[in-house]
């Protein structure tokens, strides 16, 4: 299977009586980009650090918007991270680090953590870089490479529904094909749903890795690469 890359990453919505400043999610990713491609020194970094800040203040993360379980909610959270103390090699004392991580949100146990996800630490994106194989239809898989606004991710979401319905997608043996459409449409009509809105992101893969993360998330035998 011939597999692109290709992330769909939510985009934040402001929080209600919020300035909204709807250039500030683009100037983080210009500058998070920048400092992945060329590095970022003194005040880029600042500039970086305080535009991260205020747009985290204006906005709903993902986990707010979901009521997302925390660790210290689940009853074995404590021998859990026990086990990550030991296996890691902080500079840290257990009782400060059971102190610092029992109120992050537990993404493990979260119902709305995506397993078509290829990166571990970001649970809430989906990778829609399969539908270019799953589809018959060239329009729908141009539209899922654009950035949508909730409406447009409702009406991509509605139109790859009658895809399914009628039949128009291919099976593949390295993927559960209705599966993926399933939680594809899923995936943007309950995020629309919340506000949020989606821009794609490419990164490049081989095929053979892609298709081998997918599968794994595809499968119940493994564990999802989008828990952490």
């Amino acid at each position: 299977m011939s597999m692109k890359r290709l992330d769909w990453r939510l985009i934040r919505p402001f929080r209600a009586g919020a300035c909204r400043e709807p250039s500030v999610a683009d100037e983080v990713e210009r500058l998070v980009e920048q400092a992945v491609t060329q590095g970022l020194v003194g005040e880029e970094m600042a500039e970086l650090v305080a535009l991260e800040e205020r747009y985290q203040a204006l906005t709903v993360p993902p986990c707010e918007a979901v009521s997302a379980p925390r660790l210290e909610d689940d009853p074995d959270w404590e021998s859990r991270l026990i086990d990550e103390y030991g296996e890691s090699d902080l500079d840290l004392e257990l009782e400060d680090y059971l102190s610092a991580r029992r109120r992050e949100h537990d993404c493990e146990r979260c119902p709305y953590a995506s397993p078509y996800s290829l990166f571990p630490m970001d649970p809430c994106e989906f990778s829609a870089g399969a539908l270019e194989v799953v589809l018959d239809d060239e329009d729908l898989w141009l539209r899922a490479q654009q950035a949508m606004t909730p409406p447009a991710m409702v009406a991509l979401a509605t139109d790859l529904a009658a895809a399914l319905a009628q039949g128009r997608y291919r099976g593949l043996d390295e993927l559960d094909a209705r599966d993926y459409l399933e939680k594809a449409i899923f995936f943007l009509r309950f995020w629309a749903d919340l506000g949020f809105a989606v821009r794609p992101a490419r990164l490049d893969q081989p095929d053979e890795d892609a298709a081998r993360d997918l599968r794994a998330a595809d499968d119940p035998g493994e564990t999802p690469p989008v828990l952490h």
